[in-house]
């Protein structure tokens, strides 16, 4: 039985735990799914209060461009973080029951795909009140791009998920990782700080900037993605999608031995 007619027997489960996740995450919370936006758009000011000073940059151009790159990632890093502990958190479903085991860690994705959607609609709301000339046709290419960044977070967390129950101490060192990977990519400043100090393979070699640059691009309609960008985005996530899936095939119902 393949992963995705997996998926397609769980749906409805799968539906289920999506909506009991956003029920349980914003219940008794004043601003609910508002902090989605709000809570991305502190710790842009603030670093863009920082670098205004430090750099001389203006915090009206660069306050937009770290904004619409730091929003995927904390997609990703949310999907990597929470997909860890995707299947030791779902114990009692996975022993009691037959329900697919691939939903687990997609329902992580799906929720974090959900709160990334409504900041991405206050980003818009925002950002047109800032650059108006900026919008065009070209900003639908979000949605293309925002499929590309599900596959990926999806399959890492269902890696990650795996990984995290032969080596408990997983979670920790990848977010580790992740924090180095954050400050070499170039997410809170602008690849050219790097060209005029030759070091512009630190992020040429990095996947991450160029699955930054297929959706920030967009969001800030200013330019295109450059071809090179998607190519490399779509091996790399249908990559990791094949490992994940081959990686979850393997394990199958033996998950129960190492939860």
């Amino acid at each position: 039985m393949t992963y995705f007619k997996k998926i397609y027997i769980g749906r409805h489960v799968l539906v289920s735990l999506f909506k009991q996740d956003l029920k349980n995450r914003y219940r008794n919370s004043i601003l609910g799914i508002a902090w989605n936006f709000l809570s991305p758009l502190g710790i842009v000011l603030v670093i863009g209060a920082v670098y205004s000073i430090v750099f001389n940059i203006s915090m009206k151009e660069f306050v937009p461009y770290l904004f619409a790159g730091l929003l995927p990632w904390l997609f990703f890093t949310s999907s990597a973080e929470g997909g860890a502990f995707s299947f030791l958190g779902s114990q009692g479903y996975i022993k009691q029951t037959q329900v697919p085991i691939e939903i687990f860690p997609l329902r992580v994705s799906m929720v974090n795909l959900f709160n990334l959607i409504f900041a991405i609609i206050s980003f818009f709301v925002v950002y047109i009140f800032i650059s108006p000339q900026n919008f065009s046709i070209s900003m639908l290419l979000v949605i293309p791009s925002l499929l590309i960044w599900f596959m990926l977070c999806s399959a890492w967390a269902t890696i990650a998920a795996i990984i995290n129950l032969y080596i408990r101490d997983f979670q920790p060192l990848q977010t580790l990782v992740l924090q180095g990977v954050f400050y070499v990519s170039p997410i809170i400043y602008k690849p050219e700080m790097l060209q005029t100090k030759n070091f512009q393979w630190i992020y040429i070699y990095n996947p991450f900037y160029y699955y930054v640059e297929i959706i920030r691009k967009p969001l800030l309609g200013e330019s295109l993605p450059s071809l090179n960008s998607w190519i490399i985005c779509i091996i790399t996530t249908l990559f990791l999608l094949q490992i994940a899936m081959f990686m979850i095939w393997k394990i199958g119902r033996n998950i129960t031995f190492r939860l």
